[in-house]
């Protein structure tokens, strides 16, 4: 099928090109079928344009116009008739006027009888121009020119599209553009409306017939849109002019300018043809005649287009009118695009097109109608115009559809506009009137609810009632809608009720609109408060919305806030004019006149005992007589005891004697309640005689009608009460003094007593508040205030003190009353030093108090404390038996003190004595004055002596200074004096045996005068000045070694741990690290990657600190052992190489380190990726794509690497030969050969495809070389042109035309077509001949690419292999494996030179074939040669593969112990060492093989096994030594609760001291008892028989054996400390073996021969842990011993706790009721001091586990010396079963110690229950306490009641 294809295609095209050239023969094309157009777009004929049109065509130059001319034709040489003449003046006739050339000549070729004319212009005129003149717009589309003789040698085509008003060149026409036309491009048309000059219409051949040929549209510029405006203003033209610029001439005219010259040299055209059409855009089929125009020519081209489609228009350029609902548009070949009548629903005949409408609808409609009808408007007329409705009961086509609207102007939107019509969507209801927005009813002639004024001029039509709605009674009906009134709620008023009314705020929807201020009728000035936030007016410092808060850092004053203190009156004595009220006399029967007679009368009757009594109750009655009138007594402040007092006391005041206050600082005038606090101390009842005077005249309207008698007030103080009210209230002001005298005596006697005395407390004022806004008046608030100040007993709370918790309706009334008298509320005025903060209490103004301060603002020291500061006050502690009494100076804290008591605490003795207060002299030996009080440690002890007596000498003396005051120590010779530049040592002492001083030198110095450095230390210390320094060598010496530094100069002689330098302040060479702790270690440097200098017999140089190696060019790693990144062939002398890979091709810059393999995208290849991988093929510059040849059906898997097609077998074709070939036939793969007449039809078709590809060659050398047959490549365009021409007539189907036209033209196209023929049979016997040559170069190089990529197989076969040898293998064989890898990569280049490179033998033979098609004469020769070359080049090629192999083969035999096979699938069995198994795999290496890889192999498994043992025996150890370190842990924690047992002994002991402490005190106090004058023989007989009946737990044998006990218990613990410190020191020792261990580790993995040296030392550890089990066993022993030790030691002070808890409860009952005990307490006494004594041995005992140290440290040296000293013996497997004992052992060793930790656990838990139920019994102590203090509390608020009812 294809084959007759491919013979019928050359037949049809040589008929169409027959048709094209028929149209040469034709004036004009036809017209459009007559079927009208209905059905697409139709286009009238084309023609010539110039018919018809001979008057409208005009010359500027025409020969023989003036009278007859002679002109001569050059071509007409052979003829006898050269010369003609030419008369114009007159019209063509062709039998008359045969010689006339005008222009309209060249309209037809020939004249009626067949007669050539022609125009001709004027000889030698240049510059001539031909114009068409258009009566209406043509598409013009080419033009042609035929001349009579010579071509002009330049000529412009030009044309007007605006009837010659503008003109514009079409084309330039040149014989030498770039000369003639400079300006004009002449490369070429690139776009269609390029305006370009042209060179192959104007030369001077042919010198006859020639032809100017142009083409608006040239075929050769595809054209997308015919009808674009830029192709449509291309075409349309309404006049053309040729312009003739340059004539052709022989050159003879440049010399001779004569006319006989210049008679040759004219312009002449035979025809001129013009061709168009009437352009219509489709849309006609025929023009008719331009009105004006009458001519009726036949073929003549008419401009006027008779319209179809509803088009109109000279041109059909636009739609008939009432035709605009669709856009005008040019016909195309299935659409008319008919214009569409507008739809105006019968209301309008007018209407035009809306683009936009038209795209906003989708293209479906765009006309809109204009001047519409019926009160219609819209586009289609389809609305109502405004005021107008759309009546829906009639069509829209109706004449009276649009009915008037009805709506009220003044209400209504846009006057009186209602909805045109009916759309529900949108809310539209025909007729239907819009209201403005304030406006309702159907005409809009009403207000909507809440509205008011219905008006035209407002746009809203009525105004907002703007009522509040929370403030309005109705919604519905806000406001009147005439005057727009509110109807407002209770508490609003206002118009809109947007306002509340006064004391009311917070407008809302409540029911009565707003709500009440309830200002506070104090914190506010009045009930007035903002309407919007309900704010009232605040007094001053009083906040929130009803100024009910106090502002932070201030308060409200309580009701007793004016209160003054009677401490800080001026008291006055009875006589004293000030007090008020007559002075009492004396008693007359006075006790001293009765108590001396008395004494008189016993004196005589000589009665010892009544007269003591009368003599010591004489001296108690003087001195109350001596006691002042008024004093005052302080009184502590204590937690246990209720204050109630106030400031810091009271004024106990004499009988008669009185107080005097001045008060001045009074806030407001008004009556004040006078108050007197007092306490009496009798039952007698007091009475107070009180005078208030005022300084100045009272001034205020309140208190101006004050009288004397007013002033004047007598007042019983009954002893049950504790206060008192004055009769009546006095009116006190501001800026006015006041002065209280108050004269007190007791009630109902005539005369005052000298023991009688009261307590006076303070004074208070308290306002009568009745007076105050709020609480004055009849109003409800005021009444209701009243109440509540009663019923809440707000004034009572302030009667007694302490004052009891006020009620919360209380702190409210009384900061009423407060704000009123104040105007606001009082600072806080917290002092900064005695307050914790700057805020107090809101009532009262109570600051936060530090400890021991007091008062109200926290500025002064409470009782019994002193020295007021940022820390408040301190306590004044006064000894109580070197002091008078508990007070002290409040300032300096000083107590009085007693007779030879000092201090500020009178605590101290006197100077030279200690031991307060029983002082005794200091002991010093005569060498200090003074001594510690407490201790009696001496201070300043003289005469060079020291200690807690001066009984021993100072550091750097000698001598016994126990002798006495004197000159008994002595300086130490070292060698010289303490304190001078010579003195080396620190003491000395005498040595006994020879009588000599040894010195105790200093560190660093020896010798017996300490005149030597010791080892490790330099300097010249026999000279004066001179000293002994330590070696600066950073401890890596043997401190013990003398020779490891210079003792003179310092330098250090014997570095150790590999270090170097004179202070071993660096590594020595070949090691690094930091040798200041001891870490220098060997240089691990690579020596394939390091530089050759730096190495030396396998040992390299490296950075003495970092360890760096100096490494090779682009070599890096610490140890230079790998190549820099993107570099590879690591181990070379110049260092490593980069890899280059190519960037597009490879996955990364980086390569294999040894091999220098890129990683490669899929499908490529090469060591750098810059060929196709193998079995892909194409240009790696673009693309590598997969051969993909079918197995079955090919030779091998690679393909031809530049074509990609595979080497087919026989009878296998296609590209991949994946299916049957020519000749073949059946399913591939099973392809049989065809029968033999198959072969005879492909003969011919052979044939014929040769003579179709000698002529596609033929063509395609005409094509690249530019040289064409005949008339050249102006001819073959042409044919092509009028091809296209003849295929559209073709798709007409007007057959009979077409064979007419084709009949025409075979005479015209016989000759070429026989030019043709014999060109094209020369062209086919050159084809044969290449064709055969090229055969025989095809399968000789098909043969070529086979060989090589056999070779190329057999290379990358080796190549993988040498990779396989080059990756294996250990470092050790790099050196050897990096040569032969250097053999292979050079043999990889010399056979990648010959294959692949441009230089290669294939790419020659390629080359050469190209030269063989192009050289078909010369080709075999050169082939030959070629052959010859590359035949050797093989047999070289094959001669190095075989050599190859064999270094192959010997490099397998050195890596892998044996030859390597070459075959992928052969066999291992004879061969084990270096072969291919049967999966491929290639085997390298093995058990028998010599080779360096398995050697190597055998060395790493032997590394690896030893480095995992030894990882084992670490790790084992690492395990021990954690046990160790949590049995230390342990230890420690045995240590410290066995210390903690100790603390507590001490704490008893300091208990047991404290005890004594207060047996003293109530000794004493019972002693002041008994001894005092005054005590009476009852009292006493009581007391000692309370004390009789006193017995103890404990008698004295009892508590001497718990003593005993503890003693022994605590002995038991002097072993601790040595026990841990043995431990402790074990640990150490495990630590130093498991380092040890490592470092044996690390020296292993490096070398092999270091093993036995790790086993050495894992034999030393062995011998270490023996001895630390040894050690841990008697640690365990210690441990046992300190369990039991310890438990004795609880349980004795368990005992001891509980009888010393029952000899306290006993003491506490004795407090009670007994204030003597002499006798038990002496026993008590005795028996502290026991068990001070026990005590302090214990602490001695104790303090001796410290010297079983140094015990420990000397076995830990030994220790040491026996590791360092011990031999290498052992195995492995020795020591890794030594360390499993050891293990053992210290698992024992733990659980046994955390036995004991548990046993001591239970201990600490039974010491903690003891705690608890000591802590239980404190508890019930505290309730009971409790209990008597409520009991207490209950009494004293019964006697308050009492006492109120009074």
């Amino acid at each position: 099928m294809s084959i007759h294809l491919a013979i019928k295609m050359p037949i049809k095209i040589i008929h169409l090109s027959l048709l094209v050239l028929a149209l040469n023969a034709f004036g004009q094309e036809l017209p459009s079928s007559p079927h009208g157009c209905t059905e697409g777009s139709c286009y009238p004929a084309t023609g010539n344009l110039l018919i018809g049109r001979a008057v409208n065509l005009t010359a500027t130059s025409t020969c023989g116009l003036d009278g007859p001319e002679q002109f001569c034709i050059v071509s007409y040489l052979q003829d006898p008739e050269k010369c003609f003449e030419c008369d114009s003046r007159r019209p063509y006739d062709p039998y008359h006027h045969r010689n006339s050339h005008r222009i309209e000549n060249v309209i037809y070729l020939t004249d009626l009888n067949g007669n050539e004319n022609f125009w001709k212009s004027v000889n030698g005129k240049e510059d001539v121009s031909i114009r068409l003149n258009l009566e209406a717009e043509f598409h013009f589309t080419h033009l042609i020119m035929k001349f009579k003789t010579f071509r002009p040698a330049a000529l412009i085509i030009e044309r007007s599209a605006d009837f010659g008003r503008t003109w514009r060149p079409y084309r330039y026409f040149a014989k030498n553009c770039t000369r003639t036309f400079p300006g004009i491009p002449a490369n070429g048309l690139h776009h269609i409306n390029d305006v370009i000059c042209e060179e192959r219409y104007s030369d001077i051949e042919p010198s006859k017939d020639g032809e100017v040929i142009f083409k608006v549209l040239d075929p050769a510029i595809p054209v997308e849109d015919p009808y674009s405006l830029e192709i449509q203003e291309l075409l349309r033209i309404t006049n053309l002019r040729i312009n003739f610029t340059k004539l052709n001439t022989l050159g003879d005219d440049l010399l001779d300018r004569r006319s006989d010259v210049l008679q040759k040299y004219y312009y002449a055209i035979n025809e001129l043809v013009v061709r168009g059409s009437c352009f219509c855009y489709g849309h006609a089929s025929e023009c008719a005649p331009v009105p004006g125009v009458n001519t009726h020519e036949t073929g003549m081209i008419h401009g006027r287009c008779v319209c179809k489609h509803n088009t109109e228009g000279l041109n059909c350029e636009r739609c008939k009118v009432f035709h605009n609902d669709s856009p005008w548009r040019p016909a195309e070949t299935e659409d008319p695009h008919t214009c569409r009548e507008c739809n105006c629903n019968g209301h309008t005949n007018q209407c035009h097109f809306d683009m936009a409408v038209y795209l906003a609808l989708g293209n479906t409609s765009g006309g809109v109608c204009d001047n519409c009808l019926h009160n219609t408007m819209g586009r289609n007329c389809e609305m109502c115009k405004p005021f107008y409705y759309q009546d829906p009961n009639r069509d829209i086509r109706d004449p009276r559809v649009c009915v008037a609207c009805d709506c009220d102007p003044v209400g209504s939107l846009e006057g009186g506009m209602c909805d045109s019509h009916t759309d529900l969507g949108m809310g539209m209801i025909a007729g239907q009137c819009r209201c403005k927005y304030n406006v309702k009813g159907k005409r809009c002639d009403d207000c909507k609810a809440g509205y008011y004024g219905l008006s035209e001029s407002d746009p809203l039509g009525c105004q907002p009632c703007n009522c509040d709605p929370r403030g309005i009674i109705l919604m519905d009906a806000p406001c009147d809608q005439i005057s727009g009134d509110c109807s407002c709620k209770r508490y609003v008023t206002g118009r809109y009720c947007n306002q509340c009314l006064p004391e009311y705020w917070g407008l809302s929807n409540d029911l009565g609109g707003c709500r009440p201020c309830e200002c506070d009728f104090g914190g506010a000035y009045n009930n007035r408060c903002m309407m919007d936030s309900g704010q009232c007016d605040c007094r001053r410092h009083f906040i929130g919305r009803q100024c009910s808060e106090v502002q932070p850092g201030y308060f409200c004053a309580p009701l007793d806030y004016y209160k003054y203190e009677a401490e800080e009156a001026a008291g006055r004595s009875p006589t004293d004019p000030s007090l008020p009220g007559q002075v009492r006399p004396q008693a007359a029967d006075d006790c001293i006149q009765q108590l001396s007679n008395q004494a008189r009368r016993h004196r005589r009757h000589r009665r010892i005992s009544s007269l003591q009594q009368s003599q010591a109750a004489l001296r108690r009655i003087r001195q109350l007589q001596q006691t002042p009138d008024v004093t005052t007594v302080h009184r502590e402040h204590a937690p246990s005891h209720i204050t109630t007092w106030t400031g810091p006391g009271f004024a106990r005041v004499k009988d008669g004697a009185g107080l005097v206050f001045t008060i001045d600082n009074i806030p407001y005038a008004m009556e004040y309640e006078v108050m007197i606090r007092y306490e009496p101390e009798s039952t007698e009842d007091w009475e107070a005689v009180v005078s208030i005077t005022s300084v100045e005249l009272p001034s205020s309207l309140r208190c101006g009608n004050l009288l004397p008698a007013e002033q004047l007030y007598t007042e019983t103080l009954l002893h049950r009460n504790r206060y008192i009210l004055m009769s009546r209230p006095f009116c006190f002001e501001p800026s006015n003094r006041y002065v209280i005298a108050i004269r007190f005596q007791r009630h109902g006697v005539a005369y005052r007593h000298l023991t009688a005395f009261i307590l006076i407390d303070s004074l208070v004022l308290i306002p009568k508040y009745t007076e105050l806004p709020g609480f004055h008046g009849s109003d409800p608030d005021s009444e209701q205030h009243r109440e509540d100040m009663i019923r809440y007993m707000c004034l009572d709370s302030f009667m007694i003190t302490p004052m009891p918790a006020l009620a919360e309706m209380c702190s409210k009334l009384i900061c009423g009353i407060s704000a009123n008298i104040h105007d606001g509320a009082l600072a806080c005025q917290c002092d900064p030093q005695g307050s914790i903060s700057g805020e107090c209490d809101k009532v009262g103004g109570q600051c936060r108090c530090k400890a021991n301060v007091i008062g109200r603002q926290c500025d002064q020291c409470a009782p019994g404390t002193y020295g007021f500061g940022v820390n408040g006050c301190n306590a004044c502690d006064c000894h109580p038996e070197g002091s008078f009494s508990h007070q002290c100076d409040p300032v300096t804290g000083q107590c009085p003190c007693r007779q030879g008591a000092t201090g500020r605490q009178c605590s101290d003795c006197q100077p030279g004595q200690w031991g307060f207060p029983s002082c005794s002299p200091c002991q010093c030996n005569g060498h200090a004055d003074l001594c510690d009080p407490r201790t009696g440690e001496c201070r300043g002890c003289r005469d060079n002596t020291a200690g807690h007596l001066c009984e021993r000498c100072v550091e750097g003396f000698y001598g016994n200074p126990v002798l006495g005051s004197g000159d008994h120590c002595h300086p130490c010779p070292c060698p010289g004096n303490p304190g001078s530049n010579h003195f080396n040592g620190h003491s000395c002492q005498t040595d006994h045996t020879s009588d000599q001083i040894i010195c105790n030198c200093k560190p660093g110095y020896t010798g017996p005068r300490c005149d030597q450095c010791a080892p490790g230390y330099y300097g010249n210390p026999e000279q004066p000045g001179g000293q002994c320094l330590r070696c600066e060598c950073n401890d890596n010496i043997d401190p013990q070694d003398p020779g490891s530094c210079d003792p003179r100069t310092g330098q250090c002689l014997r570095c150790l741990y590999h270090t170097d330098g004179p202070s071993c302040s660096r590594c020595e060479e070949g090691y690094f690290g930091n040798a200041l702790i001891r870490d220098c270690r060997r240089c691990t440097c690579v020596t394939a990657g390091t530089v050759v200098s730096a190495c030396s017999e396998g040992q390299c140089l490296c950075d003495h600190y970092t360890g760096a190696c100096p490494c090779r060019a682009s070599v890096m790693g610490n140890n230079c052992d790998q190549c820099a990144p993107n570099h590879w062939n690591y181990g070379q002398p110049e260092g490593c190489q980069p890899c280059n890979c190519d960037q597009r091709h490879s996955e990364g810059d980086w390569c294999n380190m040894f091999t220098g393999q890129c990683p490669c995208w899929p499908g490529f290849g090469g060591q750098r990726c810059t060929e196709c991988r193998e079995h892909h093929w194409g240009d790696p510059q673009v693309e590598c794509r997969e051969c993909g040849c079918h197995p079955l059906g090919s030779q091998t898997r690679q393909c031809n690497r530049v074509t990609g097609q595979c080497e087919c077998k026989d009878g296998m074709a296609g590209v991949r030969c994946d299916e049957c070939a020519r000749g073949f036939t059946g399913v591939f793969p099973n392809c049989v050969p065809c029968h033999q007449c198959f072969y005879q039809a492909d003969d011919h078709l052979c044939q014929i495809r040769r003579d179709l590809e000698h002529i596609q060659y033929a063509v395609q050398k005409i094509l690249e070389s530019g040289i064409t047959p005949g008339d050249g490549m102006n001819r073959i365009t042409e044919l092509e042109q009028k091809l296209n021409q003849v295929r559209d007539l073709i798709d007409t189907g007007d057959t009979e035309r077409i064979h007419q036209l084709i009949g025409q033209s075979i005479d015209d196209l016989r000759p070429e077509i026989v030019l043709i023929n014999s060109r094209l049979t020369g062209i086919d016997q050159d084809t044969n001949k290449t064709k055969e040559a090229d055969e025989v170069l095809r399968r000789t190089l098909t043969d070529l690419e086979k060989e090589l990529m056999d070779v190329n197989a057999t290379l990358a076969l080796k190549q993988e292999l040498l990779d396989k040898y080059l990756t294996s293998g250990f470092l050790d064989q790099f050196d050897k494996v990096k040569k032969y890898y250097q053999v292979s990569q050079q043999a990889e280049e010399r056979c990648n030179a010959s294959v692949l490179f441009p230089t290669s033998p294939v790419e020659q033979s390629k080359q050469t074939r190209g030269i063989t098609e192009k050289l078909l004469n010369t080709t075999k020769g050169q082939l030959l040669r070629n052959l010859t070359a590359h035949n050797n080049s093989l047999n070289e090629l094959h001669q190095k593969t075989q050599n190859l192999s064999e270094t192959v083969q010997h490099l397998s035999q050195k890596v892998c112990g044996g030859a390597s096979n070459t075959s992928q699938h052969g066999s291992c069995s004879d061969n084990q060492c270096g072969c291919h198994d049967n999966q491929g795999n290639f085997v390298c290496g093995g058990e028998g093989c010599n080779g360096t890889k398995s050697s190597s192999l055998t060395a790493l498994k032997d590394a690896t096994n030893l480095t995992d043992s030894l990882k084992a025996a670490m790790k084992e150890l690492q395990g021990v030594t954690k046990k160790l370190q949590d049995i230390a842990s342990q230890t420690q924690d045995v240590k410290n609760r066995t210390m903690n047992a100790l603390e507590k002994a001490q704490k008893k002991k300091e208990y047991f001291e404290k005890s004594n402490k207060d047996l003293k005190d109530f000794i004493k106090t019972i002693k002041d008892f008994l001894t005092e004058e005054g005590a009476d023989p009852e009292s006493i007989q009581k007391v000692a028989q309370q004390v009789l009946d006193i017995n103890l737990p404990l008698n004295r044998t009892t508590v001497d054996k718990l003593i005993n006990q503890i003693n022994s218990s605590i002995a038991n613990l002097t072993n601790v400390q040595d026990i841990m410190n043995q431990t402790s020191q074990f640990i150490r020792n495990a630590q130093d073996l498991m380092n040890k261990a490592k470092e044996a580790e690390r020296q292993a993995v490096g070398v092999r021969d270091l093993v036995n040296s790790t086993k050495q030392a894992l034999n030393v550890s062995e011998v270490a842990i023996e001895k630390a089990k040894a050690a841990l066993k008697e640690a365990r022993h210690n441990l046992n011993s300190t369990k039991n030790s310890t438990a004795e030691v609880e349980k004795g002070l368990v005992q001891l706790e509980d009888k010393q808890m029952d000899i306290m409860m006993l003491l506490t009952n004795l407090s009670k009721g007994v204030e003597a005990l002499k006798n038990k307490t002496e026993m008590n006494r005795l028996m502290a001091k026991d068990a001070i004594n026990l005590a302090n041995n214990a602490t001695h005992q104790a303090s001796t586990l410290v010297q079983k140290l140094n015990v420990t440290e000397k076995r830990y040296r030994e220790l040491q010396l026996k590791m360092e000293s011990l031999g290498s013996s052992g195995t492995l497997n020795n020591i890794q079963q030594k360390v499993k004992d050891m293990t053992k052992d210290a698992e024992d060793l733990l659980s046994k110690a955390n036995n004991g930790i548990n046993d001591l656990d239970k201990l600490g838990e039974l010491l903690k229950s003891n705690e608890e139920r000591m802590k239980k019994q404190r508890e019930e102590l505290e309730d009971l306490k409790q209990n008597a203090t409520d009991v207490r509390d209950q009494i004293q608020e019964e006697v308050r009641k009492y006492s109120s009812c009074v």
